[in-house]
């Protein structure tokens, strides 16, 4: 039976059979890998940590003629401080959840590997998670090939002037001019652009430099939703989650 290893980051655990689990990781050299680890349910199971989501390890499997096994590894970063507080957990399974839904096994991708390592480390310490999860959402659908159109007219391709429409449909920001009839989309102020532009360009452990009103926070979040459930067709489990937030804070 072939082994390999590599270094990666739990994604996702289901139950399997028993007190097996089915995890994907997303891997530096393998892109996803998605394995079977026995006796997660055992006490004291040896592969327990590494499939605690979020968790950083190298990782050991065996190449199965279905599906592969993961057979050891070793803890590299547990990333504790992304467990609290519960808005701060909430993006990082967000970013774990989109990760494993929107990539294919076996698709090495090591720049998107450590855009992940990269933006879940600056959020275990961040107080502004959500702009974090912005910058790594452009990044991954850029990787995919999928990015919005954000820096002139996804019709036209003419330059955008004031404020633009967000058309799913057109892939991007659509000008005035290209409107289609009767006008329709997520208007899109200037100062949203700017802060648009800034989580393409900045390193994730600067993002939380930022200030950002309420208003370019909710165009922001509707553009990237909007832009996901259309061009991926995927509504991520943890998105319902982060909606549900707000009210969750004003119960505590």
């Amino acid at each position: 039976m072939r082994t390999y290893s590599t270094v990666g980051i739990t994604l996702t655990v289901k139950k399997y059979r028993g007190t097996e689990r089915l995890v994907a990781f997303y891997t530096r050299e393998y892109g996803k890998v998605e394995a079977v680890a026995k006796g997660i349910g055992k006490p004291r199971s040896k592969l327990a940590p590494l499939v605690e989501p979020l968790t950083l390890s190298k990782l050991f499997f065996a190449k199965g003629r279905q599906i592969d096994y993961l057979t050891q590894g070793e803890v590299i970063e547990c990333f504790y401080e992304l467990r609290r507080p519960v808005r701060r957990y909430g993006y990082a399974c967000y970013l774990a959840e989109l990760t494993a839904t929107a990539t294919e096994p076996g698709l090495a991708n090591p720049s998107l590997f450590e855009a992940l390592k990269a933006s879940l480390a600056a959020m275990a310490s961040a107080n502004d998670p959500q702009v974090i999860g912005w910058a790594y959402c452009l990044k991954l659908l850029t990787e995919l090939g999928l990015a919005p159109v954000l820096d002139r007219c996804a019709v036209c391709e003419g330059p955008l002037t004031g404020s633009a429409t967000y058309q799913a449909a057109a892939g991007g920001l659509v000008c005035d001019d290209c409107q289609p009839l009767p006008q329709s989309g997520r208007t899109i102020s200037q100062p949203t652009r700017g802060v648009l532009r800034s989580l393409l360009n900045m390193p994730a452990d600067r993002l939380g430099r930022l200030r950002i009103s309420s208003q370019t926070r909710q165009q922001i979040t509707d553009l990237l939703r909007q832009h996901i459930a259309y061009h991926l067709d995927l509504h991520p489990k943890s998105e319902q989650f982060l909606a549900e937030l707000p009210a969750l804070a004003e119960k505590t």
